[in-house]
């Protein structure tokens, strides 16, 4: 078990344990989900992206991530919503490309514990 997968598992039971006690929806990521012929790459494009993140800005629901277009093309970007969308359904994306602004802004947000756990998966710095 990775470190990631072991910091998901962790926070699910926490998550799913607050939820049983406050009616709160529950968020839990199922990477089984994923097709298993898929999560090689699966795994790729999340490293890729954390790669490209180059600024993260908190939003009342979620962060809103400021990608490097030369480190992760849109159509990779793509395949990885795709495929995130899969095992965590409780997330909403929004994907803005400019003709003006190099680098993608991806926005991901939802109902209320989702900043935290992407404050797990994306930690600042």
């Amino acid at each position: 078990m990775t470190m990631t997968t072991a910091w998901w598992a962790v926070l699910l039971c926490t998550v799913m344990g607050a939820a049983q006690n406050s009616k709160a929806p529950v968020l839990a990521c199922h990477l089984q989900a994923i097709r298993a012929a898929d999560r090689l790459r699966y795994h790729d494009l999340n490293k890729r992206l954390r790669t490209a993140l180059q600024e993260r800005s908190e939003l009342p629901d979620g962060y809103a991530f400021h990608l490097d277009s030369q480190v992760m093309s849109l159509p990779e970007l793509a395949e990885w919503i795709s495929l995130e969308r899969l095992c965590c359904p409780f997330f909403s994306f929004q994907l803005t490309v400019s003709g003006t602004q190099t680098g993608w802004l991806l926005k991901l947000t939802g109902p209320e514990g989702v900043k935290a756990l992407l404050q797990t998966e994306f930690p600042a710095g």
